[in-house]
């Protein structure tokens, strides 16, 4: 169920992502790709994106012990205790996957996921429109708050999936050594949405400052990186687990922080992510929001809450 249009989508620029990929092809220069894009979104929303500039500026600073991203690190674990609804969402999620498990479904989407079956996604773009609580999650002010004044824009909540890896011994794609390349900067969160240890496969990262000084030393600009070309450079000792119980997580730019999960898991992992990306971002995620109205159960989400969300 939706509302009524009182609160009205707002314009989007174009979806890049095809554009963004097909350029890939001819191996230009992701600097040059990302300026370009950028700049040809930014034309057609300038007075949206000075509105958002203009907003993120005039925010409080933070108090002491908010979630924040400094430009050193660029990451920051959270607890349960230190973000309304969060372990409510984490919750929420559980009984999802629950149900999803006790369906009998599983084994059916491990066929459709052949080649990625290491992270299958149980709710993903705008599937959300159906879970109004998780859509509160993705815009709760600590999270929205930190991420506009790290951006320096209120951001949009680009993707979203409730992500479920079953156990597995493979080390490929995502399950290996990288920066999610949609844009200079963005800011991920992840939330656990069941307690993740050793055993659940938690993601790795690498703080940014460091792993940029790791990318310099390889001379790394795309794609992957394998274990021994990090454990070359020192950097073993940098390496942060996301480790916690339910309703715990972490929040960073994983365009700058290096950084893998998913992997050598012996028992299931669920976990929450979405994207906030400034809104002339290069390109999108493949499991884009972008909701048509704004759900039921949403009305009372504030201005700032909207816009995160795409709405007026």
């Amino acid at each position: 169920m939706t509302t009524p249009n009182q609160f009205p989508p707002l314009r989007r620029p174009f979806n890049a992502r095809p554009i963004y990929r097909g350029l890939q092809l001819l191996a230009l220069p992701r600097p040059w790709l990302h300026s370009a894009l950028s700049a040809t979104k930014r034309a057609t929303v300038r007075e949206q994106i000075a509105m958002r500039a203009a907003l993120a500026q005039a925010l409080p600073a933070p108090a002491p012990g908010a979630i924040e991203l400094d430009e050193d690190r660029a990451c920051r674990q959270f607890q349960p205790d230190e973000i309304p609804g969060a372990l409510e969402t984490a919750r929420h999620c559980a009984e999802h996957y629950e149900a999803f498990r006790g369906s009998g479904e599983g084994d059916a989407l491990l066929q459709r996921n052949r080649n990625k079956p290491f992270l299958l996604s149980l709710i993903a773009g705008n599937e959300f429109a159906d879970h109004p609580e998780l859509l509160r999650f993705a815009v709760a002010r600590p999270l929205i708050e930190s991420a506009s004044r790290y951006l320096g824009t209120v951001p949009i909540v680009e993707g979203m999936a409730l992500w479920w890896t079953p156990p597995n011994t493979s080390t490929k794609s995502s399950q290996t050594w990288h920066i999610d390349e949609l844009a200079p900067r963005q800011v991920k969160v992840q939330l656990n949405c069941l307690e993740v240890t050793a055993e659940q496969g938690p993601l790795h990262y690498i703080p940014a400052r460091r792993s940029e000084e790791v990318r310099s030393g390889l001379g790394h600009r795309t794609g992957r990186l394998a274990d021994v070309a990090i454990d070359g450079t020192g950097a073993r000792a940098d390496v942060e687990r996301v480790l916690g119980p339910a309703g715990s997580g972490v929040v960073l730019d994983s365009s700058r922080c290096l950084h893998y999960g998913s992997r050598g898991n012996t028992q299931d992992r669920l976990v929450l992510t979405f994207h906030y990306l400034p809104l002339d971002a290069p390109t999108e995620t493949r499991y884009k929001l972008q909701l048509p109205a704004l759900p039921a159960g949403c009305e009372d989400l504030d201005e700032i809450q909207r816009l995160a969300l795409g709405f007026a």
